[in-house]
């Protein structure tokens, strides 16, 4: 991975580790809304690349009532290029996983379950429409829609990828 000052400034603003970080916790704390199975460390990812992939966050249903199999399987075109994508962001999230962990925002034990303590919410202006906002809901849509499609291993083979 390039050093943060050798990246392209856009791919430095738009994949920098707070950003990322912040989606991959709302993931999980969505996911830890939802079920007592703890979060498995290789889910983490997948977060980035169906988040951060437009094309794919564009075909998402409006609300997560629809399971995520039924929905990959009337959307198969958002497994097109997925493998890459999560190959390509995996040193993303590497970095924005360290980042959080230097922060004490997340944390995982011996077993790969991952933990995201309790924190004061911080409501930021610009961050409640657009873009950002978009994302953020569909990270929360993911954590949802892991903590009701089964083991790790069901969820990898949905998305057609392997650990």
């Amino acid at each position: 991975m390039k050093s943060w000052y050798e990246r392209p400034q856009e791919i430095a603003y738009l994949l920098n580790p707070a950003f990322c970080g912040e989606v991959i916790r709302r993931s999980i704390t969505k996911y830890y809304e939802n079920t007592d199975i703890p979060f498995q460390y290789p889910l983490l990812y997948l977060i980035l690349p169906i988040v951060l992939h437009r094309v794919t966050r564009d075909k998402f249903p409006s609300s997560s009532r629809k399971q995520m199999h039924v929905w990959l399987q009337e959307n198969q075109s958002v497994r097109i290029g997925f493998a890459s994508r999560a190959k390509e962001l995996v040193p993303i999230t590497k970095e924005s996983v360290i980042f959080l962990m230097q922060l004490d925002a997340l944390a995982i034990d011996n077993n790969g379950n991952v933990q995201v303590p309790k924190y004061r919410k911080v409501k930021l202006d610009g961050h409640t429409d657009g873009e950002i906002a978009e994302i953020m809901n569909k990270a929360e849509m993911i954590g949802k829609w892991f903590s009701r499609a089964g083991t790790v291993s069901t969820i990898y083979t949905m998305w057609g990828v392997k650990p």
